[in-house]
């Protein structure tokens, strides 16, 4: 049984957008139209691929899965054009989708990916920066291609590769004298004070948490003397505004790309996964 490209093409479309009005205007046809051809692919493949939500609609496992091979088929097809028309002379193309956490995107992975991208100017770079407990989302529901985590997760479906490491230590203003324990974080749900915290041998019972949402407002909060951070070493080399406070242990936490598995990658992915295993331990290193 061969699949309509006419009804994955309805699929697809809200897939993304998880909305059909807004997947039928983007296809150029009524919402009645593309409801019959998601309903006529469905039929086909004897599967429910949406389901109805209080606001829009979500992708059912199998949705998820067949969404993982449009992206595939479309990658590979725009590859495979290139290749026969012969653009890809200009260097690699396509769209490149990484989703990672304040801590990395801007001082790690935009930098280890620059000169990749700078030397192939035909790629559509998406850098998104999102809180760690949503970046696995991003991956399943199609968002991105691949993510950076503070951790490896444990999928069957997905591939994971360690990226390096990064030392987090304590850090307080050089210029402003703190009086209370007070902590900066990224939100109320931001875990790694707590777990820095946990593995002193002497730590404050209490203290305040104030929150800066990232980890740049973070590092100028301290600056400013409005309380100690727990930051990655290598966001504070250079940074002659912030000292590391003495008597805490360090702690250190593997750094990881994600990528779910399929049973082909395109030229682009497969430069990017090595991009990032060659620049990425060097850029983590903590140094000055």
């Amino acid at each position: 049984m061969g699949l309509s490209s006419l009804h994955l093409d309805a699929f697809y479309s809200a897939a993304q957008t998880l909305n059909f009005s807004q997947a039928a205007k983007e296809l150029h046809i009524t919402q009645s139209a593309l409801s019959q051809r998601i309903k006529s692919l469905e039929e086909d493949l004897g599967l429910t691929l949406f389901v109805r939500m209080p606001r829009g609609v979500a992708l059912t496992d199998a949705g998820t899965r067949l969404l993982r091979y449009c992206q595939a088929r479309n990658s590979l097809e725009q590859e495979l054009i290139e290749d026969l028309t012969g653009t890809n002379s200009e260097g690699i193309g396509g769209e490149l989708r990484i989703g990672g956490y304040s801590s990395v995107i801007r001082s790690v992975i935009l930098p280890a990916l620059a000169p990749f991208l700078r030397t192939n100017p035909k790629i559509r770079a998406h850098i998104q920066n999102a809180e760690m407990r949503h970046l696995q989302e991003l991956l399943m529901t199609g968002v991105v291609d691949f993510i950076v985590t503070d951790g490896k997760i444990h999928r069957a479906d997905m591939e994971s590769i360690q990226l390096g490491e990064e030392e987090y230590v304590l850090v307080e203003s050089r210029d402003h004298k703190i009086e209370t324990e007070s902590f900066l974080d990224h939100d109320p749900e931001d875990p790694i004070t707590a777990q820095f915290l946990a593995l002193q041998s002497t730590a404050p019972g209490s203290y305040k948490r104030s929150f800066m949402d990232e980890i740049y407002g973070i590092c100028d909060g301290v600056a400013l003397g409005l309380g100690r951070a727990v930051i990655s070493r290598h966001l504070i080399a250079g940074d002659d505004r912030l000292v590391v406070r003495a008597g805490f242990e360090s702690m250190r936490v593997p750094v990881f790309l994600h990528y779910l598995n399929q049973p082909f990658y395109t030229e682009l992915h497969k430069h990017v996964v090595s991009t990032l295993e060659a620049g990425c331990p060097a850029l983590l290193q903590p140094s000055g």
